[in-house]
């Protein structure tokens, strides 16, 4: 029964938190190209059920095996909750980097072709097929707007930030007539290393945030070795108030943790 029960718990914790998620529904893809700007008011209505649904889970645990029931449902939604949360910001991370390179090739492609002799306008419309981040930039100056704007208008998701680079290089050269060869150039270069710089931060952060997923596993093996040693720890965990106070306590524990130290490796690294 404790068995089935974990399931049912995991499964409805998992929808929970799957709606405690704006945008989720569509997709960790979808979630993770959007501007990283959460609505409060969108938001509030996903916590208040996924709070909901949470109790309900815990509550029907506890109708159906008891206390003991109600405290293992009340640990596995705090680790699936954890799980989708990780998994969510994991896919943000991934969605800006590739934004980044995004914007990187874009500047390289311009930068490439003004070399070659194209002019500003025609390099920018050129590039744009095979960049489609310049796509609403190549719209405007076809329409005889403003590059600079629009390109600006272009920074929505997080990891588009390298545009205003773009941008001000085009404005530069077009209020000062300067060669815009040059500006643009050196605006690709120096988005190709920030994204290099970005790699090898993302690269050195990935062994902290191993290191909280381990330490997390370590109550585990703390299980593994009370077995060992002939005693039963999954009985005292579910058969005793002080069991199912350590229960929650550790895994509220382990779960926040994890997530702190993931929060400051983001921090950290400055996305």
């Amino acid at each position: 029964m404790a068995a089935v029960m974990a399931w049912v718990a995991a499964l409805c914790a998992g929808l929970a938190a799957w709606w405690l998620v704006p945008g989720a529904s569509e997709g960790l893809g979808r979630l993770a190209s959007r501007p990283a700007v959460v609505r409060p008011r969108r938001a509030a209505p996903r916590v208040g059920l996924a709070a909901l649904a949470t109790a309900a889970v815990v509550v029907a645990a506890g109708v159906l095996g008891g206390p003991g029931g109600a405290a293992v449902a009340l640990a596995v939604a705090q680790v699936v909750g954890c799980v989708v949360l990780l998994a969510v910001r994991r896919a943000a991370r991934a969605a800006r980097a590739r934004r980044r390179a995004e914007v990187v090739h874009a500047g390289e492609l311009v930068a490439g072709l003004l070399r070659v002799g194209r002019v500003p306008g025609t390099a920018l419309v050129e590039a744009a097929q095979d960049a489609p981040v310049l796509q609403v930039a190549a719209a405007e100056f076809s329409a005889g707007g403003e590059v600079p704007a629009a390109l600006r208008r272009s920074l929505g998701p997080a990891g588009h930030e390298g545009l205003s680079d773009l941008a001000a290089a085009w404005e530069v050269s077009v209020r000062t007539g300067a060669s815009l060869v040059g500006a643009v150039d050196a605006a690709a270069a120096r988005l190709a290393a920030e994204q290099d710089v970005a790699r090898v931060v993302d690269a050195e952060l990935s062994a902290a945030r191993l290191g909280g997923r381990v330490m997390a596993g370590l109550p585990l093996v703390g299980l593994g070795l009370g077995f060992a040693l002939g005693g039963d720890p999954v009985a005292f965990l579910t058969a005793s108030p002080l069991g199912w106070a350590s229960l929650e306590v550790g895994v509220a524990l382990a779960c926040a943790g994890v997530v702190w130290i993931d929060t400051v490796a983001e921090r950290s690294g400055g996305r």
